[in-house]
């Protein structure tokens, strides 16, 4: 078991991105922070062989440690293709199932790499929608605390729904979306994780979206289902055993939906 990992510098955000897709819901749209698939980046099945094929070239090389896909439409079918390039080097290159839970796939290398460019394709034939549906995306490094979250940390579901109860007792529910919420105890944080932990909650205060893997060094299948991508808020930030090198926070982080 590893600590805990933040992903918080998206590369995909500055990156140029190229890649096929419909017109009017193009691979750019990996670059906002909305998960709804109308905003995705769409492609159709006929007209692509069910692959979904993009390319992010990074302005300069940069450590790429956390791969990952959300609010997805991928069945238990999709299989993908990771490649990771430095100029003209292959430094990672996989192919795998991409195990969905949550409608994300996430894979973690086994180390850091540095890299210019990232090739990401994605196989999901006869996905029953007609097409595949990739809403939000991460690429980039993963930031480990010295020391784990504590075990009171808890997990949530939000259940947006209208329920319609009738004159006999009798309930219809409406149901729309499950969002998951987690808050994240630390309670022992070090001097040094404290200015890691200002920059991503800087980042997150723009809307941006954070990764949480509770453990870093879990399957595919696991990561995709403990993993939570979305909004994310701290709370304050506390010294409560005197000058000794331990610092407490919680954040609360919410599925981007």
């Amino acid at each position: 078991m590893e600590n805990c990992g933040f992903g918080w510098q998206n590369y995909l955000l500055s990156a140029t991105l190229t890649g096929n897709g419909v017109s009017s819901l193009p691979v750019s749209n990996l670059q906002n922070q909305q998960g709804a698939a109308s905003l995705a980046w769409r492609i159709t099945g006929e007209g692509s062989g069910w692959s979904a094929d993009f390319t992010a070239r990074f302005p300069s090389v940069l450590p790429i440690r956390v791969i990952s896909l959300h609010r997805t439409n991928l069945s238990s079918k999709a299989l993908w293709r990771i490649q990771v390039h430095n100029d003209t080097t292959v430094v990672f290159d996989q192919n795998m199932p991409c195990h969905v839970s949550n409608g994300q796939c996430l894979f973690v290398l086994p180390a850091e790499v540095a890299g210019n460019t990232v090739e990401i394709t994605v196989w999901n034939v006869s996905n029953p929608d007609g097409f595949i549906s990739l809403p939000l995306a991460y690429v980039g490094p993963l930031w480990q605390p010295q020391r784990n979250y504590a075990s009171s940390s808890t997990e949530s579901l939000t259940l947006g729904q209208q329920s319609t109860t009738m004159l006999n007792g009798a309930e219809f529910v409406d149901a729309r979306y499950v969002q998951r919420g987690l808050s994240i105890v630390h309670e022992s944080y070090g001097d040094a994780d404290v200015t890691v932990l200002r920059q991503i909650q800087q980042a997150a205060a723009s809307g941006q979206n954070i990764l949480f893997l509770p453990d870093p060094s879990q399957a595919p299948a696991d990561l995709a289902s403990q993993a939570v991508f979305g909004r994310l808020a701290g709370g304050d930030l506390s010294n409560p055993y005197g000058p000794t090198d331990r610092h407490a926070q919680t954040f609360t982080l919410t599925e981007r939906l």
